[in-house]
């Protein structure tokens, strides 16, 4: 059998899942379709990734659903990252098959990365939130509706 993606398996080695710590986890579409530039599928993952957060799994503190991407930072819950990311991918693909997005709708694996202090955490919430406006989507990042804000976004930005 041939891998779809030979280097995928690379994505998984030193992976480690602490209860507890924080992650920045980014997750693509399969063959990185703009799927989520319609507003109902991009409402689906947003939801799912909230049905995540209210579930206690990963305590998401910042996420932005991209047309072809996600990326989410935040605390990891008593479950390992690949617990996580298969609920994540499964309960959102139902639901955007449902509503007639041909699957398959996530790619394999996701990219995940630790983060060490507040400066690695809150350097990677700004890349998740800036995202839509380096692609040029919006011009600010309260314009652009697929996204979840930390606490503590508009008052650090306004200061």
């Amino acid at each position: 059998m041939v891998c779809a993606d030979p280097h995928s398996r690379n994505l998984r080695k030193g992976r480690y899942s602490h209860p507890g710590h924080y992650y920045f986890l980014t997750t693509s579409v399969s063959g990185r379709r703009p799927i989520f530039a319609d507003d109902d599928n991009a409402t689906i993952v947003l939801n799912s990734v909230r049905w995540l957060r209210s579930a206690g799994r990963f305590l998401i503190d910042a996420a932005v659903v991209m047309p072809d991407h996600l990326h989410v930072v935040g605390e990891l819950g008593e479950s390992t990252l690949s617990q996580v990311m298969h609920s994540l991918k499964s309960f959102s693909a139902r639901q955007l098959v449902a509503a007639g997005v041909i699957p398959p709708v996530w790619q394999d694996g996701y990219h995940d990365h630790g983060l060490r202090d507040d400066e690695d955490y809150r350097l990677k919430i700004r890349y998740v939130l800036q995202n839509p406006v380096r692609a040029g989507l919006v011009r600010q990042v309260h314009e652009y509706p697929y996204l979840i804000l930390p606490e503590w976004w508009k008052e650090d930005v306004e200061n």
